[in-house]
């Protein structure tokens, strides 16, 4: 129980943190958080339907649609119609997309490197290696979580 209350505690620290990184990425910028995401999630596709855009977000069509609105108005994304099936619609990200999602990686690189350059090498090394550990420990919780489709749920903390 001791692990679980000390994960429960530091839990809205590292949210606070992570979230102060991502809103100085955002600033000046039109977009909402989760209109990056779908704008991330686009790009990496290259060219995807709508509906993948909204099972891989786990939104509502009606959601996705709207956020696709926003990014094509802001010419970030473009929309097209596919011309056999009318009801299928796949989106792209413009050139203009792909440059502001390269400015802003960028952006989280000098973000991060800004906050590792506050860190000893010893501590930088200790926080990559217990990301990384998180990381493992959360893909592994999710493969697992995906496994258990049908049978009781179990409770996770995060």
């Amino acid at each position: 129980m001791e692990r679980i209350a000390r994960i429960a505690e530091m839990y809205p620290q590292i949210m606070k943190v992570m979230g102060r990184l991502r809103s100085t990425l955002h600033e000046g910028m039109d977009l909402s958080y989760n209109q990056f995401k779908m704008l991330l999630a686009i790009n990496d596709k290259g060219t995807c339907p709508l509906t993948t855009l909204a099972t891989e977000l786990a939104i509502a069509m009606s959601s996705a649609s709207e956020m696709v609105d926003k990014l094509v108005n802001l010419g970030l994304v473009r929309r097209s119609v596919d011309t056999e099936s009318r009801r299928r619609v796949t989106i792209q990200a413009t050139v203009e997309g792909e440059n502001l999602i390269s400015d802003l990686q960028k952006g989280i690189v000098e973000n991060y490197r800004s906050l590792l350059e506050r860190l000893s090498d010893s501590d930088q090394e200790r926080l990559v290696d217990a990301l990384e550990t998180l990381v493992i420990i959360l893909g592994n919780t999710n493969v697992m979580e995906r496994s258990q489709v049908g049978k009781p749920e179990r409770s996770t903390i995060l």
